[in-house]
């Protein structure tokens, strides 16, 4: 059996309904002093049965706690990873690469960096490559670079 909301009274009998995807501790915190101050003088809530719900609302609490701050060192991995990233593309600057995509391979000098949708891409020729494309990285002399400019220089 599914329960798609949780229900209560108030003092005047009127029924009050919560949807149960939206109970917080806010509302558990409602929830239970509503509880204690509607209850039968003449047979108080049990000792365990508070203790219990105490219990309760501290494991919720706990993991709120939790899921915050793993979604916090989760946002904090991303933007160390695109640091990261960056950091390896524009380091990619001035030397050679050998590029794979399906329809080609390409090799030449990485000759600027651009973002496109916030990743970086190299420029190499007058194409731009994502970085997974990248399948050879060489460290090239000065001098072979000041050949090949030389050459296109000449034509």
């Amino acid at each position: 059996m599914q329960v798609n909301t949780l229900g209560m009274y108030n003092q005047d009998n009127t029924s009050v309904a919560y949807p149960a995807s939206e109970l917080g501790k806010d509302d558990f915190l409602r929830l239970l002093v509503t509880q204690l101050r509607l209850q039968d003088p003449l047979e108080p809530v049990k000792e365990q049965e508070f203790i219990a719900q105490l219990a309760q609302f501290s494991t919720l609490e706990g993991v709120n706690n939790l899921s915050s701050t793993v979604a916090a060192i989760a946002d904090l991995g991303q933007a160390l990873l695109w640091q990261s990233t960056n950091q390896d593309a524009v380091n990619m600057l001035g030397k050679q690469v050998t590029v794979k995509t399906e329809e080609q391979e390409v090799t030449g000098i990485v000759s600027g960096i651009r973002w496109y949708e916030g990743r970086p891409q190299i420029i190499v020729g007058d194409q731009a490559y994502d970085l997974g494309y990248i399948r050879e990285l060489k460290v090239v002399p000065e001098e072979t670079i000041v050949v090949e400019d030389e050459q296109h220089d000449d034509q």
